[in-house]
C-alpha cells in the first residue's frame, strides 16, 4: 500500500499552496502584497487559509527599493516539489537590478509544471513576460507594464502570440496579469477567490477593511 500525507485546512479540505518566485530587484509592492494578502487568510478560524512559499536563485534576495526577502527555496540547491501547488506567482522587476534572471527555462519549466496541472499563475507588471516567453499564453489576453523606457514589453507579449488588452487587470485561462504595482492588490485578492471563492475572499476583504 502507498499512503499519501495530504495536509487538510481547519475546514477539511486540501490546504491551497502558492509557490512565488522571486528575482534579484523585484518590485517590492507586488512581492509583499501577495504576502500580505495570502497572510490574512490565515488571521481567523473560519476562513480558508492559503499558504504561500518562495523560491529564487539565491538565499536572499532584494527588492529594487531595498525590502529583502530570505526564499524557502533556493532553486540552485534545492528541488521544489512542484506538484504540492495550486498556484504560481511572479512579481515583476526591473531589468537593470536583476530581474533578466526570471526569464531562465528553469522558470518556465516551473510555470509550466503547475499549470498544466490545473493550477492557476498570478503575474504582475513584467512579470507576465516570462509567462509569455514559456509558450502559456498563445491565444489569451493579457496586459502588462508599458511605460518602460529601453524595453518593448507589449511587444515580448506579442511575440508570445498574447493577445493585449492594454487593461489595468486582465485574467484568462487561469493566467493573471496586471499593467504596473498600483494594481498588484487586485491580483492577489483574484487570486485568493480563485483559489478559494468568492466568499472567502470577501471575508478577507471584510477583515482589511477594503
Amino acid at each position: 500500500y502507498i499512503f499519501i500525507q495530504i495536509k487538510l485546512n481547519f475546514h477539511g479540505e486540501k490546504l491551497k499552496k502558492v509557490l512565488m518566485f522571486l528575482s534579484q530587484g523585484f518590485e517590492d509592492l507586488e512581492a509583499v502584497t501577495i504576502i500580505d494578502v495570502l497572510g490574512w487568510t490565515h488571521v481567523r478560524d473560519h476562513l480558508k487559509p492559503i499558504a504561500l512559499q518562495t523560491c529564487a536563485f539565491h538565499d536572499e534576495v532584494v527588492g529594487k527599493f531595498g525590502i529583502k526577502i530570505k526564499v524557502d527555496y533556493n532553486l540552485r540547491k534545492q528541488t521544489v516539489p512542484l506538484d504540492e501547488f495550486d498556484a504560481f506567482v511572479l512579481p515583476g522587476g526591473f531589468h537593470s537590478d536583476g530581474f533578466d534572471e526570471a526569464y531562465s527555462e528553469e522558470i518556465h519549466d516551473l510555470a509550466r509544471a503547475v499549470y498544466r496541472k490545473g493550477g492557476f499563475i498570478a503575474t504582475m507588471c513584467v512579470g507576465v513576460l516570462p509567462i509569455a516567453d514559456a509558450g502559456l499564453l498563445e491565444g489569451k489576453k493579457a496586459t502588462t507594464y508599458n511605460l518602460s523606457r529601453f524595453h518593448d514589453n507589449v511587444g515580448r507579449l506579442q511575440q508570445g502570440k498574447a493577445v493585449y488588452t492594454g487593461k489595468k487587470i486582465e485574467m484568462d485561462a487561469r493566467i493573471i496579469s496586471c499593467a504596473g504595482p498600483a494594481s498588484s492588490l487586485q491580483v492577489a485578492y483574484t487570486l485568493v477567490e480563485a483559489l478559494t471563492g468568492k466568499a472567502n475572499l470577501a471575508e478577507v476583504q471584510k477583515l482589511m477593511i477594503a
